[in-house]
């Protein structure tokens, strides 16, 4: 497939899976749909993060992935205990910048 062929088929496909919410936006989803449709997107928000603080580089390796897992624990700790987001992101960064000094000093 050439470049112009790739992006007219992205293009068709975008434009039906638009398409298809709103022919069938009057629709209820069966009640098997409904039932799986709440863990979507959490699902989702894992597939992207996971492999991004697992394998940073796509290199699973204790220098890459050792801060990144730790600022994600501590961050959810910090999340969990204050329930305040800029507590948490920033709290997060601070123990991936010390873990990243930590280890590039050993």
């Amino acid at each position: 497939m050439g470049d112009e062929q790739t992006l007219v088929a992205i293009g068709i496909g975008t434009y039906a899976m638009r398409a298809a919410f709103v022919v069938t936006a009057g629709r209820r989803p069966s009640d098997r749909m409904a039932r799986v449709l709440p863990h979507v997107g959490p699902a989702v928000l894992a597939a992207i993060t996971v492999p991004a603080l697992v394998a940073p580089h796509g290199i699973v390796s204790v220098v890459t992935t050792g801060p990144a897992v730790l600022a994600a624990a501590a961050a959810w700790a910090a999340w969990r205990r204050t329930t305040s987001l800029p507590l948490a992101l920033f709290g997060g960064l601070a123990v991936w910048w010390l873990a990243t000094w930590i280890l590039a000093a050993l």
